[in-house]
């Protein structure tokens, strides 16, 4: 940044050797850069304006000689008087520095902050700078603007949109970085003081649209001394409205002015901080609205807030002032910004239900709208903040969103047997549907679909919600069967191009599922479009390393291996397979087993390929994933493995039962009585008995205690 006007300032320097003179003026606002560009100058003499010491004549030329002190006494006695007793003649002082900086030469001088030099040293050094000769001396002034610098080359450094790259250094949600690279407006030290101040919690996107950004005390301190000096008294509270309403609409502010008994009369008295165009006022330094804000009392950021409140007709603003004027518990104001972040984009949303879990007097609603948060923070691919929050939350659907199915089985067992306990079968369907959810993701098919058939029947009997088709659909994708979902079934078949679009679109709906994402990889790398791999790859390893668990890295390992190298492939493959070991889901493991046969099999290490293609062969029989099956055998006889045909998977000792039967068959080979039986399943005790004297023939069956050798597995 500012590359141009750093090598003008190094060449006038290192002209300074071949006794050429220079002297330059590097103009720009505060907090511009002026004193990091000129701290890269190699100084001879180095000296700063001091605000303290304006008013006192020849201060700045008295610390100026204070670094040359041992040449003083070979001035001319009438020019070594004027630099040790100065009058009131600056010319002459200026021309008594000239000739001390000659003997000097070659020398550089650097005044920062000219702008703060009293009077009588800016004319005197002006004077001087102005009479640069063959001295070899270089004179680099930096000043903000209004500093009376005729007759010098000048330069000026603008803002810069390239001043957004300081903020690479420091960890920001991406929208709020956004958000401070468009608050600074290119001012180097607004973007490092918005960074700074924010809390870690703001860093990673917890800051409400209507606030305002804070900075460092210094520096607060510093722009609200210039706000005093610039603003009479009682214009400051219109500066607080102006820094409070971010959109700078002069209607709105104007309005909210006169419920403050404020006028335009004020208004004018801020004219030296704001800028006025048409209907929009701005700031005429970031930090100076940051200072107008934070360096009020509370009471009057308050009373501002509650008045933007009520003229902004914007119902996000409105309701982002209210929520700021609230300082304790309000279920009211938490249920509205509740209700507005269901219409809000997800990182918006994510913000508004963390107020509002913040500001609500009720427990409960405070942990599910944190839970809601978190789920709009994983929608907008920040899985640090998310996945953590979304485990340490006592809900199946957020424990199944952080990768952990067996937490959520454990979870959604618990909470099935609660309600049937309690006898309120309205809330079932719902949890069943997350309990066969967990089942699928564990591999355990049958009990998956017995779940829904379950919730089926007591939604149809309540006139509740049946859980999602789509769960059965993933099943039967998984299976083969033409109904289930297209993009897997399309991909387990080996059609990858026609998989294609039916996976973005299942991954542009749940964008939170991420192996939906490992789907999409597969698919777009074995149909020869690597390009269309990149972004779902990215998501889907930042998704594994956040959440942290072995199978999530195993599948992202997996995906890096399409889009790798041949070596590099069987490295990613060899570290997945081994994560896989014990880390439940036995569907993905079957598929990286298999992916690794097939690797090491074209490697030419058939013998070796033969382990990994059995693995994935007996999952994928167990599991009845046909489709899958079919590939891993085939690549196992081409691998020189002996023909076997492929495993049936397992018979389900209950396969010829009812949905209803499987339900009360399991709970009575659990020692459930007839009458415990009907209380869980919402049934009569008569419905109960009627149901297993008919299952009982189907099982072979004739006693409870054969019943629960037949589940089980044992003889009798």
């Amino acid at each position: 940044m500012y590359e141009g006007e750093r090598a003008e300032v190094l060449a006038a320097v290192d002209r300074t050797a071949g006794g050429i003179s220079t002297a330059v003026v590097v103009f720009g606002e505060p907090g511009i850069g002026k004193t990091t560009l000129l701290d890269g100058v190699r100084a001879t003499i180095r000296i700063s304006g001091i605000e303290a010491e304006a008013a006192l004549p020849y201060a700045a030329v008295d610390r100026l000689l204070r670094s040359a002190a041992a040449l003083i006494d070979g001035l001319p006695p009438a020019l070594r008087d004027l630099v040790t007793r100065p009058q009131e003649d600056p010319f002459l002082v200026g021309l008594a520095v000239l000739t001390l900086l000659s003997d000097l030469a070659p020398v550089t001088v650097v005044i920062d902050d000219a702008h703060w030099l009293d009077r009588q040293s800016a004319e005197a050094l002006l004077f001087t700078a102005r009479r640069l000769d063959a001295d070899g001396i270089a004179m680099i002034f930096a000043a903000e603007p209004g500093f009376d610098a005729s007759g010098l080359r000048t330069l000026a450094l603008d803002r810069s949109a390239d001043a957004a790259g300081l903020l690479d250094g420091i960890e920001l949600n991406p929208q709020v970085r956004d958000r401070i690279a468009q608050e600074a407006e290119g001012n180097p030290l607004a973007l490092l003081e918005f960074a700074r101040a924010l809390t870690p919690e703001q860093r990673l996107g917890q800051v409400l649209p209507v606030s305002v950004l804070p900075a460092g005390n210094a520096v607060l301190a510093r722009f609200g001394h210039r706000l005093a000096m610039a603003v009479p008294y009682g214009s400051r509270l219109l500066l607080t409205l102006a820094a409070a309403e971010r959109d700078g609409d002069l209607a709105i502010v104007m309005s909210a002015a006169a419920a403050l008994g404020l006028s335009e009369g004020d208004l004018a008295g801020a004219e030296g901080v704001l800028r006025v165009s048409g209907m929009r006022l701005a700031f005429r330094h970031p930090l100076e609205r940051s200072a107008a804000y934070y360096l009020v009392p509370l009471t009057d950021r308050l009373r501002v807030h509650r008045v933007l409140a009520e003229a902004s007709a914007d119902p996000i603003r409105r309701l982002g002032h209210l929520a700021a004027a609230t300082l304790t518990p309000d279920e009211h104001v938490a249920a509205e910004l509740e209700d507005l972040a269901r219409r809000a984009d997800p990182a918006l949303a994510a913000c508004m239900l963390d107020h509002a879990a913040q500001i609500t007097p009720i427990p409960a609603e405070r942990a599910r709208r944190s839970s809601e948060a978190a789920r709009n923070l994983l929608r907008t691919d920040d899985y640090e903040r998310a996945l953590p929050r979304l485990a340490g939350h006592a809900s199946v659907r957020d424990t199944l969103l952080a990768g952990d199915e067996q937490a959520a089985l454990t979870l959604a067992t618990k909470q099935i047997d609660e309600l049937r306990e309690r006898g309120t079968p309205g809330e079932l369907p719902g949890m069943l549907g997350l309990y066969a959810e967990a089942q699928i993701t564990a591999g355990q098919y049958g009990e998956a679909r017995a779940a829904l058939d379950e919730a089926a029947e007591i939604a149809a009997a309540t006139g509740g919600s049946e859980p999602p088709a789509e769960l059965l659909a993933e099943i039967a994708a998984i299976q083969g069967d033409a109904s289930g979902r297209p993009g897997l079934l399309a991909l387990g078949q080996g059609r990858y191009e026609e998989a294609i679009p039916h996976l973005q679109a299942d991954w542009r709906a749940r964008p939170e599922v991420m192996t939906v994402a490992a789907d999409l990889v597969e698919a777009t790398a074995r149909a020869g479009r690597p390009d269309l791999a990149a972004e779902p790859l990215e998501r889907l390893t930042a998704w594994a390393q956040a959440a942290g668990h072995p199978w999530c890295q195993a599948v992202a390992l997996r995906a890096r291996a399409f889009l790798a190298p041949t070596e590099e492939a069987g490295e990613l493959l060899a570290r997945a397979v081994h994560l896989h070991e014990g880390a439940g889901r036995p569907f993905e493991q079957a598929r990286t087993a298999l992916q690794f046969g097939q690797w090491l099999r074209r490697a030419g290490r058939k013998a070796e390929s033969r382990q990994p293609l059995q693995l994935a062969a007996e999952q994928f029989d167990r599991l009845g994933a046909a489709p899958w099956a079919e590939r891993a055998h085939g690549e196992l006889r081409a691998a020189g493995a002996p023909v076997v045909n492929a495993a049936a998977a397992p018979e389900d000792p209950l396969g010829g039962l009812s949905p209803q039967e499987r339900r009360i068959i399991r709970l009575a080979a659990e020692g459930a009585s007839n009458r415990e039986i009907a209380a869980q399943l919402f049934l009569s005790p008569r419905t109960v008995e009627y149901h297993l004297y008919r299952a009982y023939p189907k099982l072979g069956v004739s006693s409870r205690q054969d019943l629960r050798r037949k589940i089980s597995g044992r003889t009798s």
